[in-house]
């Protein structure tokens, strides 16, 4: 059994008039479902560790780049 379905050939125009405004409890999917970030988060790591290890992985990188074209 085969089910024809018919395509329209061309969609009602769009009403010229400008959207409603939307409701401010509707405005965002994600509207009072954040939480507020811990204390703890805050000082978890002091600052110069990641520098540390971005330093070391940068020196490491370079050393091997250097040693790769020292190497050639």
């Amino acid at each position: 059994m085969t089910v024809y379905h018919r395509i329209p050939a061309h969609e009602p125009p769009v009403p010229a008039s400008p959207p409603t405004e939307t409701p401010e409890c509707e405005s965002s999917t994600c509207a009072g479902i954040s939480t507020p970030e811990s204390v703890e988060l805050h000082t978890a790591w002091p600052g110069w560790i990641p520098l540390l290890v971005i330093a070391v992985l940068v020196v490491s990188c370079a050393g091997f780049a250097v040693g790769r074209i020292a190497g050639w």
